[in-house]
This record gives C-alpha cells, structure tokens and sequence, in this order.
C-alpha cells in the first residue's frame, strides 16, 4: 500500500505543474457551470495544514548551524528576500496593478514568503551548495515568522483589517505548528527508522505535500467569486505581466551579486532568493483573507506564479550547470565537500 502512495506521490510530483494548470482550470469550471462551492475555513485551513506539514518534515531548522561559515552568502541571502523583493514586488504593484490592488497585495505576499524546499532541489540538480541552500531556507523561515506580521499590515494599507496580531496567530497556525509538528515527525522516525530509513522517505513527504497543495488550489479556484476569472481572460494577462518582470529581476539581480561567492555558494542564493515559498503563501492567504472576490484575486496571483517559478528555475538550472566548473577532486574525495 505503501509503495503504491509513494509511486501516486511521485508522479504528482514529477507533473506538478500541470497538474496545477488541470485543478486550476476544474475548479474554474466548477465555480462557473456548478456554482462553485462556499468558503469553509476550517476546511481550507485544515487543507493548508496537510499541505505544509509533510513540507516540513523534510526541514531542519538546525541546518541554521551549518551556514555558520557562510554568514556573507547568509547576510545577502536575507537583503535580497527582505528588502529588495518586497520593494520590487510594491512597485511593479503600484506600476501594473494599480485598478487591481488586490492583486498587487497577492504580489507583495509572494514577495515576502521568501524560498522554500524546492530551493534544496533546484540547487541540487545546478550543482550548489546544498548546505548554504538549507541554511537559507531555514533562516529565512525563521526571520518571516517574525517579519511577516510586522511589514505585510503596512505594506496592504487598508485593504487589509487584520492587524499584525491577527497575522501572528496565523502564521502560529500556518507555519510555527506544522514546523515544530514535522520537527518532532523527523526525528521519531530517525530514532525508529534510522537516518537512511528517512531520506528514502523524502520524496514521499514531498508528494504528500504537492497533493495538498493541488487540493488546497482546487478549493480556492472553486469559490462562487472566481466565475469573474473565467470571463476575464484580460486578467490573467495583467497579473503575468509583472509576475515576468518580477522573477527576471529576482534571478539577475541575485546572480549578478552572488558571482563574487563561487559556482557552489552562487547557486544557492540565486534559488534561496528567487524561488518563492508559493505554497506557503496560498496556506496564509486561505485562512487570513477568508473568501469573496477580492481573496479570490489575491490567490489568483500567487496561482499564476506557479506558472512562471518553474520554468523559470528550471531554465535558469539549464544555463547555470553549463557555466559549472569541472570538478578538480576526485569522486570519492567530493562526496564529503561542500555539496
């Protein structure tokens, strides 16, 4: 039974974005021939929860530890996710999304969810360093956890009633509880399982985590409020528009300033900074906007993103695994280094 899940999961996994476009389009269509469905918080929070808890079984927070002789790539790591990102995705908001500000907010709130697992992946697969890449995610998860509550009011004005308390309960019910949840998971099944028994077992949590994630889309894009996303095609244009613009600037930018770090170091904070945490982001948006035709928006915009994030890194792996040194140390002596 269980290699049956983890062959389902995997296949999810390897076809996300399609299958992404599949339940987008399904739950449109659900919303504007079937009516759609009402907006249940408690469903769509418990969704959120099944979505980024296996997520974070695959984290450790005590990777922090281990960019401790990295703290330059760190420093610039949290400039990039926390200033430059949020200024961009505000002004590119301002610029295009001015008659759609709900929009523009879905924007800034991808903005400020800074990277997530797939950064671990991407660098893999560029031949980074995986070790600067987790400490990045790590920490970065840390710093929203804090940042978030404090700079999101600010930065949506009045279109948001909800006060940084009232985020920071979110956040407790979005992030700190599955983290901690998915901790504890890791290390029963380490001390139960054995260590090798686990990171077989991390493609798995990552699929499990990709299926919520469909379910949690397939809920937001069936809201009765989306039937306008069906009939406003010019919307889908408005919201990729700087969506493009956005990740262009993300990845050059991160590229350009990161060159001075090695190929290794590099590629991790190009992906810890340009690959945005978007499952997270739809996990907060659920239970903090609630429903109607301005969430609805919102959502769409960090729907979208899926779009463009994956071909995008995908692309960008392509060009920098080209420009990669040649390894200078044997297999058996590279397998310890900084992988």
């Amino acid at each position: 039974m269980l290699a049956r899940i983890e062959k389902a999961t995997a296949f999810v996994s390897t076809h996300l974005t399609k299958f992404i476009l599949a339940v987008m389009v399904l739950g449109l269509l659900n919303a504007y021939f079937l009516g759609g469905i009402p907006f249940n918080l408690a469903i769509c929070a418990t969704a959120s929860f099944l979505m980024i808890y296996p997520m974070f079984i695959n984290l450790k927070i005590g990777d922090i530890v281990e960019g401790k002789n990295h703290k330059a790539a760190l420093l610039l790591s949290l400039v990039l996710n926390f200033a430059l990102s949020p200024a961009l995705a505000w002004g590119l908001g301002k610029l295009f999304l001015a008659d759609q500000p709900y929009m523009a907010l879905g924007l800034v709130l991808i903005s400020l969810i800074p990277t997530s697992g797939m950064t671990a992946t991407w660098t893999e697969r560029s031949k980074g360093n995986l070790k600067v890449a987790l400490s990045i995610i790590a920490v970065s998860l840390l710093v929203v956890i804090l940042a978030l509550p404090l700079v999101l009011p600010r930065m949506a004005g009045n279109l948001m009633s909800a006060g940084p308390f009232f985020i920071f309960q979110r956040i407790l019910m979005v992030i700190v509880i599955p983290l901690v949840l998915g901790d504890v998971t890791r290390r029963i099944i380490v001390a139960k399982k054995g260590q090798p028994y686990y990171k077989s077992k991390k493609p798995l949590f990552s699929g499990l985590s990709s299926t919520g994630l469909l379910f949690v889309l397939f809920l937001i894009m069936s809201l009765s409020a989306n039937k306008l996303l069906v009939t406003n095609a010019a919307l889908v244009v408005k919201g990729v528009v700087p969506l493009l613009i956005y990740y262009v600037v993300m990845f050059g930018t991160s590229t350009l300033l990161s060159r001075g770090f090695g190929h290794g170091v590099s590629t991790a904070i190009v992906y810890g900074t340009s690959v945005r945490y978007l499952a997270l982001a739809l996990g907060i948006a659920v239970p903090l906007l609630g429903s109607g035709k301005e969430s609805s928006l919102v959502v769409f915009v960090v729907a979208l993103a899926f779009f463009i994030q994956v071909p995008a890194a995908s692309l960008y792996a392509k060009w920098v695994t080209r420009r990669a040194p040649a390894p200078t140390t044997p297999p058996a002596q590279a397998a310890t280094g900084t992988a």
